[in-house]
């Protein structure tokens, strides 16, 4: 670009319109804090964690999404969000619900 003209279109090109935007940032970011809940919640449960049945201290933690009766049953909406952690000893598997856990 010379002189912040656009050479395809010959308008005058704003120096804010060549950086990102703010507005995306802080989509970006409420994103990423978001995500970064979601790990800490994760690692929050990994470092707590024992086996109610074996006692072994070490797991595998994923998460699972799952419909819930009526008109998200039909339309497949899966708004219920669980995390469950599988022991790596016997298998078990413990379910959480971070809804309830961000609240302590």
């Amino acid at each position: 670009m010379d002189q912040n003209v656009c050479p395809a279109c010959k308008h005058e090109v704003l120096a804010e319109h060549l950086e990102p935007s703010l507005i995306d940032q802080d989509n970006n970011s409420v994103e990423s804090e978001i995500a970064l809940d979601e790990l800490d919640m994760e690692a929050i449960i990994a470092n707590e964690f024992e086996c109610s049945k074996c006692k072994h201290d070490e797991c595998e933690i994923n998460e699972i999404a799952m419909t819930g009766a009526g008109l998200s049953k039909v339309l497949n909406i899966q708004y219920h969000h669980y995390l469950y952690a599988s022991c790596l000893q016997c298998g078990f598997v413990e379910i959480y619900n971070p809804n309830l856990l961000n609240r302590r």
